[in-house]
């Protein structure tokens, strides 16, 4: 960003960019739609009918109104790891930004397990009643503990929860100023980004309360009787209640213009201070304090107050506060200029209302959209202005329409967002425009698209929105779509990939018609990867590959460069794809295409467990191994088609074929005397071979046991076969009696007939992230990418929730019948209940009870580890407690470790019962 004359000249070290925003606002499930509801001019405030004012008499009533999420209660506990019990404990306001930190970092782009630096987690939440409900509710959480309740509703977990749950690394910091909290926060994100505590920071706040909160009003109080926010209006007459929560991901601009990261708008300058004693109560505002913050702002900005075109305002629309707010707001940009009327201001509460801890973050995102898409959106409920405030002495109009946002020629669009919490902490961010992004470097035609989910439905989910997305947005580069998705999303255990050539091709391949979406039948399982070299190179696709692909060109053109020291060679016969006369020329291409796509593949994070080669396959297979030098191999390959020459015997057209004939006495002398020579090293890599270690002149005795090294190969059913050539070595292994359909047979390279379709090296890669390869997926674009924003994770979310006590209920202990998230109840854990021990049952299934009892869950399989279903060391004593009354043995929490299947402790039950099925335990 370069001095526009207006400021001082804006330094990337300095700024810090958004990256990634997700939010729930009432009517919004997500940025996308509440950026639609802005734009439309929608108040998604919910409101009843009129009720009478409390002691106002017959004739005063008011409209209860507020801003409502839609089901904050559900939620996909199964992600998260959570058990449905413990998910029912935890106040959903903790659950709904878990979700939305999940989004946010998702929307940006970022995978936080392969980030590589700190990310930093800054947030705050509003006080709630779950608790009480936890503690009281009819359920199986009444049992719960104190400490479990505190864990799950407090907001000094509130984003500790968030860094637990995603592996978030820095500084994980809850932030309470009331209103104020969420800017705040992202005030204080900012500065930890600018010392160097993070490299990326989650910011944002929420407020979600179930059930509904219920606000009465009072005459002469903040909420307003109608049941509309009228900011700035004559007839406003107070705020409405609102729930919500957003987050933002923040990043130092020069580092996010160098990943190649998505910047939606640039916060220049942020500013936090309180009000102090200088006002008329605790609670009231003051002009002094607010003009301040706006003030220091905009000079940490180094932004001249005539440049800035919007401010989306606090904007309670109260009497008190609009008025107050105007004129402080007034008296920080009359530093600057005497001009009126240049600056349009705004504000979301008339839209959705008063979302408290998470209203700063709401006005913010509100401001990064309207930046992004150039668009002021309207601020509602505006006819006339307040009496108190007079806008024509003031820089600032009010923005009651939609309008195209254009500042004047030379100027970026710039904004200021305020947030104001009741005690007096004042917060203000000064916005900018987001810099042209740098161009991505060229893309191969050709492009790996990669998706995961945790359950095949949310796969498909998937599938299906990202389709909708590409259709929606073809000029979406194809290229940058499959870097985001491989670089930026958790990796799931249910997959599925598609080999695509541009965008709208991507759409076609998503919609699954023409068959191209391959898919695996579950989640991937280590399997051991073994390199089959068939000694023919790749005639079909080496000249495509050694122009699109870095590591191809690479180790084949240190390939080229050895060939030189060979007699008799003219190196320029050796062009990828082009097949010499010469057959010593020849066999040195075989072994350099072969050679470049393994380390093509290598490079890409595919790192094989062995490697088996035959003819020149088996010195590639050594020098892939580290036995060789590649200048050594190179002059073992040339030297061994000379003796075969010499002998009257070609080299195999297939070479998965013994040549014809074998090398005179004294050629395979020779050829053993250059072996000694070149010194082979003990192989990196495990080398196949059913010849004796360090025999290398087999084959030119005649002696190539191929198929019994591949036997060797096969006897594991797990193996991965990968042929890196364009032989039949894997139609060899398929007619091999070892070979199973549990083997996994990969083809990089498809051959002369099929050179100008999908390339089949994706299509392998493909396969190979299928099977749980870890991909290293900068080295298979090996170019600058851009990430771009795409549909975030499908959440499969069901209602978790504790139902509140009932008064006819018989007794706490009684059994219940349904759980309020569908899981079957658990009654009150004691084995001698009606699901205890008495009815004969064996140990293991008597522990699978109680498993489910203790964890919320309808059953559980004799293999299902307490901890995989969502327990911790916490619940793990109330296991305890519970087993020792059913079963009568005392376990210590430890054990549990090392017994977690339900299978494992029975066992351990059993053993410390007396070495047989426990039988049902009466306490004393």
């Amino acid at each position: 960003m370069s001095d526009d004359g207006l400021g001082e000249p804006a330094d990337d070290a300095e700024h810090i960019a958004v990256i990634g925003m997700a939010a729930r606002f009432p009517g919004a499930e997500d940025i996308g739609q509440f950026w639609r509801n802005l734009t439309d001019g929608l108040d998604t405030v919910t409101r009843s009918d009129p009720r009478p004012v409390p002691g106002g008499g017959p004739t005063r009533s008011y409209v209860p109104a507020r801003g409502l999420l839609r089901e904050p209660e559900w939620f996909d506990a199964d992600y998260f790891g959570y058990s449905p019990r413990e998910a029912r404990i935890i106040d959903p306001q903790h659950r709904v930004l878990l979700e939305c930190a999940v989004q946010a970092l998702e929307h940006a782009g970022h995978d936080p397990a392969r980030y590589p630096g700190a990310i930093g987690v800054y947030g705050g939440g509003t006080a709630t009643r779950y608790a009480e409900l936890a503690r009281s509710g009819a359920d199986s959480v009444s049992g719960a503990t104190d400490m479990e309740i505190l864990l799950g509703n407090a907001n000094d977990y509130l984003v500790t929860r968030i860094a637990y749950k995603l592996g978030l690394r820095g500084p994980a910091v809850t932030v309470q100023a009331a209103c104020a909290t969420s800017l705040v926060a992202v005030h204080t994100a900012v500065q930890a980004l600018l010392s160097g505590d993070c490299d990326m920071a989650l910011a944002g706040g929420a407020a979600v309360h179930v059930p509904a909160r219920n606000s009465p009003y009072a005459e002469g109080g903040i909420l307003s009787a109608d049941g509309f926010c009228r900011t700035f209006d004559a007839a406003a007459g107070g705020t409405v209640g609102g729930d919500g929560v957003g987050v933002v991901v923040l990043k130092r601009l020069a580092d996010a213009l160098s990943d190649g990261d998505h910047v939606h708008a640039v916060l220049r300058g942020t500013a936090v201070n309180n009000d102090g004693s200088g006002r008329i109560g605790f609670t009231a505002p003051s002009v002094d304090g607010q003009a301040a913050v706006v003030r220091d702002a905009l000079s940490v900005a180094g932004v001249d107050p005539a440049t800035v075109t919007y401010v989306e305002a606090h904007g309670t629309a109260t009497p008190l506060g609009d008025p107050i707010e105007v004129a402080a707001l007034t008296k920080a940009f009359r530093d600057g200029t005497d001009r009126s009327g240049f600056c349009r201001i705004g504000s979301v509460k008339t839209n959705i209302g008063h979302t408290d801890a998470a209203a700063g973050a709401a006005g913010l995102i509100k401001t990064v959209l309207a930046l992004e898409h150039a668009t002021i959106p309207p601020s509602l409920h505006y006819g006339e202005p307040n009496p108190r405030i007079d806008f024509a002495a003031t820089p600032f109009r009010v923005a009651d329409r939609l309008e195209e946002w254009r500042p004047p020629a030379g100027t970026p669009r710039r904004a200021g967002v305020s947030s104001f919490g009741i005690g007096g902490t004042n917060a203000h961010v000064v916005l900018e425009e987001a810099p042209a992004a740098a161009p991505a470097e060229p893309a191969a035609p050709w492009q790996l698209l990669v998706l995961s989910a945790r359950t095949p439905t949310a796969l498909e989910a998937v599938t299906e929105n990202l389709a909708a997305h590409l259709d929606a947005h073809p000029e979406v580069p194809v290229a940058d779509v499959a870097w985001t998705l491989q670089a930026g999303r958790r990796r799931h255990g249910h997959r599925r990939y598609a080999v695509v050539a541009g965008t709208p091709d991507a759409v076609r391949a998503l919609s699954g018609t023409d068959g191209r979406l391959a898919g695996s039948d579950g989640p991937p399982v280590p399997r051991p990867v073994t390199f089959l070299f068939p000694g023919t190179g790749a005639p079909g696709e080496a000249g495509r590959l050694h122009t699109e692909h870095r590591a191809f060109r690479r180790a084949f053109d240190a390939c080229r460069t050895a060939a030189r020291d060979i007699e008799g060679v003219d190196v320029r016969d050796l062009r990828p794809g082009v097949r010499p006369a010469d057959p010593v020329a020849a066999e040195l291409l075989a072994f350099a295409e072969e050679y470049a796509l393994a380390r093509t593949l290598t490079a890409w994070g595919v790192r094989p467990a062995s490697v088996l080669g035959t003819g020149v396959g088996v010195f590639t297979a050594a020098a892939v191994a580290g036995v060789f030098s590649v200048r050594d191999a190179i002059r073992l390959v040339a030297e061994r088609t000379r003796l075969l020459g010499a002998a009257g015997a070609e080299p195999a057209a297939d070479g998965v074929a013994a040549a014809d004939g074998v090398a005179a006495a004294d050629g395979v002398a020779r050829f053993e005397e250059l072996v000694r020579e070149a010194g082979p090293r003990v192989p990196g890599i495990p080398l196949v071979r059913a010849t004796a270690p360090g025999d290398w002149s087999a084959y030119l005795r005649g002696e190539d046991e191929w198929h019994r090294a591949l036997d060797l190969v096969l006897e594991d059913s797990r193996s991965v076969l990968v042929e890196t050539g364009a032989g039949s070595a894997l139609d060899a292994a398929r007619r091999r009696p070892g070979h199973t359909d549990d083997h996994l047979l990969v083809a990089p390279l498809a051959g002369e007939a099929e050179a100008d379709g999908p390339p089949a090296l994706l299509t392998a890669l493909g396969d190979l992230w299928l099977a749980g390869t870890e991909v290293s997926w900068a080295e298979v674009h090996a170019a600058r990418r851009l990430r771009v924003p795409l549909p975030t994770y499908p959440f499969e979310r069901r209602r978790h929730l504790v139902a509140a006590a009932e008064p006819e209920r018989v007794s706490a202990g009684a059994e219940e019948a349904v759980a309020p998230d569908g899981a079957s109840g658990s009654g009150n854990g004691n084995g001698n209940g009606p699901e205890g021990g008495s009815d004969g049952a064996s140990t293991a299934d008597r522990v699978a009870r109680l498993f489910a009892q203790t964890l919320g869950l309808a059953d559980v399989a004799p293999e299902n580890s307490f901890f995989d279903l969502g327990g911790d060391s916490l619940i793990a004593v109330q296991l305890l407690s519970r087993a020792r009354e059913d079963f009568g043995v005392e376990i210590d929490v430890l054990a549990l470790y090392d017994a977690e299947t339900v299978t494992e402790f029975a066992a351990l039950v059993d053993t410390l019962a007396g070495g047989h099925d426990s039988p049902p335990h009466t306490p004393s």
